[in-house]
C-alpha cells in the first residue's frame, strides 16, 4: 500500500512550485509545508506610498476628468480599477488642493481643471 506522504508528492510535485516541498506525518497529524512565492507586488505589500503614489493615482484621475470632463466617479473607478471609495477620495484631495472643481448639478455637471 503507498503511503499518504508518497501519494501527496505525487499531486504536488516539486517541478509545479520550482519550490522544494516538505512532508511531515505522525499517527496523528500530517504537515506539508512549502514556500510561498513573493510577487511583485507582495514584496511592498503594507509599505506607504507616500506622496509619490499619491499623486501617481491622482494624476490618473486627473488625465481621465481631462479627456472626459463630464465622466462620473463610478466611471472612473472602473476605468482605473479603483475603488469607488478610493476614487472619492483622490477627487476630494484634488478639490482640497484647487486642482478642480465641479461646475453644474451631480449628474447634468461636468469637471473643470483650474491648474495643468
Amino acid at each position: 500500500m503507498i503511503s499518504r506522504s508518497k501519494r501527496l508528492r505525487a499531486v504536488f510535485p516539486e517541478r509545479l512550485t520550482g519550490k522544494t516541498v516538505t512532508f511531515e506525518s505522525d499517527m496523528l497529524i500530517s504537515t506539508v509545508t512549502y514556500p510561498l512565492a513573493l510577487t511583485k507586488d507582495s514584496r511592498n505589500a503594507g509599505e506607504n506610498k507616500g506622496e509619490n503614489g499619491e499623486n501617481n493615482d491622482e494624476n490618473e484621475v486627473l488625465e481621465i476628468i481631462r479627456k472626459t470632463p463630464s465622466i462620473t466617479q463610478p466611471l472612473i473607478a472602473i476605468e482605473t480599477g479603483f475603488s469607488t471609495r478610493k476614487v472619492n477620495r483622490i477627487i476630494a484631495s484634488l478639490r482640497k488642493k484647487e486642482i478642480i472643481k465641479r461646475i453644474g448639478k451631480t449628474k447634468g455637471g461636468h469637471w473643470e481643471t483650474l491648474s495643468n
